[in-house]
């Protein structure tokens, strides 16, 4: 369950990739993002059983900007998100994009895992970048060197130590213009 986000991450870049004719990245470890800004969010939630904390169920939530303006996402979203609109000069029908997303998840669960991950890691945009790790009030910086074999970030921290961070551990804002 913890992989579906990046699972899904990838299969929206396949889908852009093939309505559109360009490949988005991947902000870890939920945001697609073109031209520097961000195009898609994707959220997971789960239920849990609350006696055998068993999964319940999974929705994973994509919103791809397709139609908007500068306008439609006001003055403090603008500089940081885009919409295919924008970045191409049209927009593809949303009924052709939420086929190829449909598509391209159809075909990530029987891929081979290995495969999937490394297409997540070729689309990683925050590997080679400084993030800051957020724990109890303190923060820290550290350098994206990986992204592991369970979609966690790699950092290397100040004094060479290396860690496996969940996204809850860690920010990228500043990337990519992100505040």
């Amino acid at each position: 369950v913890s992989t579906l986000t990046a699972w899904t991450a990838v299969a929206v870049c396949n889908a852009v990739e093939r309505v559109c004719g360009v490949r988005p990245g991947i902000k870890w470890p939920n945001d697609v993002i073109l031209d520097g800004r961000k195009l898609c969010g994707i959220l997971t939630e789960l239920e849990l059983e609350a006696e055998t904390a068993a999964l319940r169920h999974v929705v994973v939530g994509v919103g791809i900007n397709l139609t908007q303006t500068a306008a439609d996402f006001g003055p403090e979203v603008a500089p940081v998100a885009v919409s295919l609109a924008q970045a191409l000069g049209r927009a593809p029908r949303r009924a052709e994009m939420a086929a190829a997303v449909r598509a391209a998840l159809d075909a990530a669960f029987p891929a081979e895992r290995a495969a999937w991950l490394e297409r997540y890691r070729a689309d990683c945009l925050t590997l080679g970048r400084t993030v800051r790790l957020l724990r109890a009030g303190e923060e820290e910086e550290a350098f994206a060197e990986a992204v592991d074999d369970a979609f966690a970030l790699v950092v290397r921290r100040a004094d060479g130590s290396r860690e496996a961070v969940s996204s809850g551990e860690v920010s990228v804002r500043g990337l990519l213009g992100y505040v």
